[in-house]
């Protein structure tokens, strides 16, 4: 089982059924094979889960297709050349200093208090509006850009508008063509908002297809031989790109925990965990509450990576092996 302990593994589960931990799936990539794959009661591996905020991580990927392929000339490019056609009401140098690179590390320097910590003021502000895009063109700057960690759904949003405003697809267009159908990713629906791809959540998908996702993450970009995105933007987002209170650091739209290791993280307990360092790929998908956010954290470190012992196969536990292919999430079926 790719040198990870099965009985590690069975404790996993005990622990995540002990605590009733609302975890629908979780998945486990080693060494390029697929060693776990949980789906809570009343689950089967074709169903698909809102990832909210992880959904930053993929938008993230599609900027970084889109200075591939030419479309976009390079993170450095300012913000309001991006969008010429929209004004903003109020306009001042730091305003204009604005680059995608800005929106990718959420230090905009806007006002856009949108995060759980402001309980999502400006984020239900924006959806008040009809353009997101001069919404957030608008906000007032706080900040030099560049300097502050502000975690910000907006510039987000404004990620997938640069897609659009760039290529002449959608977001979701152009993630169909350039990302999930060379990852053979069929079963996904993400939501628009004004003919808008919504950048920053509402992509639900399977959990299977966040760990392919991932995957692409751990091979510097290639699937099947292909380059689906450089190695050289692989390289520049999942890097420390600026401080944060919560992790190591933060790259673009990706949570880096170490140098080797970087997750996309959304409320409810969604992670898609990529670990360089062990060659292994972990997916959580689950409905947990607010108090339990960390929770995946927590079960990584306790008991997946204790479970990698070698890189190679461990001699066959098979009374573990067993157990552990008999476990589901939940005995119980599900409310």
């Amino acid at each position: 089982s790719q040198g990870m302990s099965s009985r590690t593994l069975a404790e996993l589960f005990n622990a995540i059924r002990k605590d009733e931990y609302q975890i629908d799936s979780v998945i486990i990539v080693r060494n390029g094979y697929v060693i776990l794959e949980s789906y809570g009661d009343l689950l089967e591996p074709h169903f698909k889960h809102q990832i909210y905020s992880c959904t930053k991580s993929i938008s993230s990927a599609l900027i970084g297709i889109a200075i591939d392929r030419g479309y976009i000339k390079s993170v450095d490019q300012p913000l309001l050349e991006l969008f010429p056609e929209k004004i903003p009401t109020v306009i001042d140098s730091n305003k204009r200093k604005i680059t995608l690179r800005h929106l990718l590390t959420m230090a905009t320097g806007l006002k856009c208090e949108d995060s759980v910590r402001y309980e999502f003021k400006g984020l239900k502000e924006m959806w008040r509006s009809d353009d997101w895009v001069k919404y957030m063109i608008d906000l007032p700057v706080i900040d030099p850009p560049g300097i502050n960690f502000e975690y910000c759904n907006g510039a987000s949003a404004l990620l997938t508008a640069i897609i659009q405003k760039t290529t002449g697809m959608s977001a979701f267009e152009f993630a169909k063509l350039h990302l999930f159908n060379p990852l053979n990713i069929t079963a996904f629906h993400w939501k628009s908002y004004n003919g808008l791809t919504i950048g920053y959540s509402d992509l639900t998908m399977r959990p299977l297809d966040m760990a392919r996702f991932g995957y692409l993450f751990l091979k510097a970009g290639r699937w099947n031989n292909q380059q689906i995105i450089s190695p050289e933007w692989l390289a520049e987002s999942t890097k420390k790109q600026i401080d944060n209170p919560l992790t190591f650091g933060y790259g673009y739209q990706w949570w880096i925990y170490s140098p080797d290791r970087f997750a996309a993280v959304g409320a409810r307990g969604q992670r898609i965990f990529v670990l360089k360092d062990k060659n292994m790929v972990v997916v959580f998908a689950g409905n947990l509450r607010e108090t339990k956010t960390r929770t995946p954290e927590k079960i990584l470190d306790n008991h997946i990576i204790p479970a990698v012992q070698s890189d190679n196969p461990l001699s066959e536990d098979p009374r573990s092996w067993e157990r552990l292919k008999s476990m589901r999430l939940s005995e119980q079926a599900r409310n």
